[in-house]
C-alpha cells in the first residue's frame, strides 16, 4: 500500500479514537443517577460509518423522537402534496355529506366557508361521514395520566383543536369561585373550589372514563383560564356545524345523521390544510394528538379509504416501511411516543433516519436550532441542524442531523433513561455532547 495513503488512514483512525475517548470522558464526568441507562449512537451519514456508540443495541423508550419515524412512514404513504381535507358532497337523492378527513387545523371559519356552498343548493338531509378512522379514544397502552384532561381524545371529529376555555373567577366579594363558560359546548362541572392564598386546581372525573361530569377541586388564589379538551368531540363538532348553518342562514331543522358518502356522489367543495402545515404540530410542537390522527389517516389512505383505519393498521405501515432496519426487539405501540411500551434501540433509529433524511423535503420539516422544542438550544448550529427532542418522566432523548466544522454529515441519537436528574441538566448534557462532536469530527 502506498505509504502516503497508509499514513493518512492511520491518522484518521487515531483521530477517531482520540475523539471517541473524549466523548467517553465527557459522558463519564456526568452524574445521571444510580440505575440510569445512557445510550448514544453517532453515524457519519456520508459513508454510513459508526463514529461512536454506547448501548446502541439496548431497547429503550424513544419518547417523542418516535414522532420523526412514525410521521416519516405516514409522509411516505400520504405524499408531500397531501391535503387533509374536509369535503362537501351531494348524493343522487340530494342529501348532503360532510366528509371528515382528519384535519387537525380545521376551525370555525373553515367550516363556515364550507357550509356557505349550500346557499344555492337544494338538498334534503345532512350527514357526517366519519369513516376515515375508528373511534378508539386512546391507544390501549396509554395509562390514566396520558388521557383526559392531559391529552385530547383521538377522534375524526376535530374543530378548533377540540379545546374549550373555562374561566375560573374569584367573586367580587372574594367569598366564592365562579366557573364561567362562554363556549357553546359546555362541560358539566361540580364546583368544589375554595378561595385561598394558594393556587392549586385539580381536575378529576370521579365517575369513570365515560363520565361527562368533571369535578373541580382545590384552592384558587387568582383568576385563571383552563384550556380543556372537549369530552364529546362529536357533540362539539355538531354544535359548530349548526353554528355554521345559522351564520350562512341555511335552514335545516332535522337531526344531522352519520352516514358514509355513497358512490357516485358529486363533490361540491372542500377546505383543508397541507401536510407541511400539519407537520409543524408534530415535529415542531411535538403534539401527541396530531401524531395519532395523522398516523391513522395514513393507514386509511393505505387501505384506499375502504374501512375505518385503526392504530394496528398504522403500525403495520410502520413495520413494512422500516422492515429492513427493525430487529425482533423493536416494537411500537403508538405514533406519538407517549406509550411506555415503545421500545427501539438507537442503532435502529439511526438507520431509519439515514433512510428518511435522503428525502431533503422531509428533513427540512424538522425544526432547526431555536425553533419548536429546540427553542434556545444549540443556537450556534442555526440552519445547520434538524432535530427532534423527546421527554418523559426520568427520560430525555434527542435526535439530530448536522454538519460538523469539518463538514462531516452527522446523524446523532441520544437517550438517557431512568435518570432522576432535572430535565434542564439532561438537555445541557445533550447540548454539550453535540458541541463536542461538532468540534472533534
Amino acid at each position: 500500500m502506498n505509504k502516503f495513503f497508509l499514513s493518512l488512514l492511520v491518522g484518521v483512525f487515531l483521530n477517531l479514537s482520540v475523539s471517541a475517548d473524549e466523548i467517553n470522558k465527557y459522558i463519564k464526568n456526568q452524574t445521571f443517577g444510580v440505575g440510569s441507562t445512557v445510550a448514544v449512537h453517532v453515524l457519519d451519514n456520508n459513508n454510513n460509518k459508526v463514529i461512536y456508540k454506547k448501548n446502541e443495541n439496548k431497547s429503550l423508550n424513544p419518547a417523542s423522537i418516535l414522532k420523526v419515524l412514525t410521521f416519516g412512514a405516514s409522509y411516505d404513504v400520504l405524499g408531500e402534496d397531501y391535503i387533509f381535507e374536509t369535503g362537501l358532497y351531494q348524493d343522487e337523492e340530494k342529501n348532503i355529506y360532510i366528509k371528515l378527513g382528519g384535519d387537525v387545523l380545521l376551525n370555525q371559519d373553515n367550516l363556515n366557508l364550507l357550509v356557505g356552498n349550500l346557499k344555492d343548493i337544494d338538498f334534503k338531509e345532512i350527514y357526517i361521514d366519519d369513516s376515515i378512522f375508528d373511534k378508539e379514544k386512546y391507544p390501549n397502552s396509554w395509562i390514566d395520566e396520558d388521557k383526559w384532561p392531559n391529552q385530547r381524545m383521538i377522534s375524526p371529529y376535530i374543530i378548533d383543536g377540540n379545546f374549550v376555555d373555562v374561566a375560573i373567577n374569584r367573586s367580587s366579594l372574594a367569598k366564592k369561585v365562579d366557573i364561567i363558560q362562554e363556549n357553546e359546548y359546555k362541560i358539566a362541572f361540580i364546583n368544589e373550589l375554595s378561595i385561598s392564598d394558594v393556587h392549586n386546581i385539580e381536575i378529576k372525573r370521579n365517575y369513570g372514563d365515560d363520565s361527562l361530569i368533571v369535578n373541580l377541586t382545590g384552592t384558587v388564589a387568582k383568576d385563571d383560564v383552563l384550556h380543556l379538551p372537549v369530552l364529546k368531540p362529536e357533540i362539539n363538532f355538531n354544535i359548530k356545524l349548526n353554528k355554521a348553518l345559522d351564520k350562512n342562514k341555511i335552514i335545516h331543522s332535522n337531526i344531522i345523521g352519520v352516514k358514509k358518502v355513497p358512490k357516485n356522489s358529486r363533490k361540491i367543495a372542500s377546505v383543508g390544510h397541507t401536510i407541511q402545515e400539519i407537520s409543524k404540530l408534530i415535529l415542531h410542537n411535538s403534539d401527541n394528538f396530531t401524531s395519532e390522527v395523522v398516523f391513522k389517516v395514513a393507514a386509511s389512505k393505505k387501505n384506499n379509504y375502504l374501512k375505518e383505519a385503526t392504530l394496528s393498521d398504522a403500525i403495520k405501515i410502520f413495520e413494512e416501511f422500516y422492515a429492513p432496519y427493525l430487529s425482533k426487539h423493536d416494537t411500537i405501540a403508538d405514533a406519538s411516543g407517549v406509550s411506555r411500551e415503545n421500545k427501539l434501540c438507537l442503532k435502529t433509529i439511526s438507520n431509519i433516519l439515514t433512510k428518511l433524511f435522503k428525502n431533503e423535503n422531509y428533513k427540512k420539516l424538522l425544526p432547526t436550532a431555536n425553533q419548536g422544542t429546540m427553542k434556545e438550544r444549540l443556537i450556534f448550529l442555526q440552519d445547520n441542524l434538524r432535530a427532534k427532542t423527546g421527554s418523559m418522566r426520568e427520560l430525555s432523548a434527542l435526535t439530530a442531523n448536522f454538519k460538523t466544522r469539518n463538514n462531516t454529515d452527522i446523524i446523532f441519537v441520544s437517550i438517557v433513561q431512568d435518570s432522576p436528574k432535572r430535565k434542564s441538566l439532561l438537555k445541557n448534557y445533550e447540548n454539550g455532547l453535540i458541541g463536542l462532536i461538532y468540534k472533534k469530527y
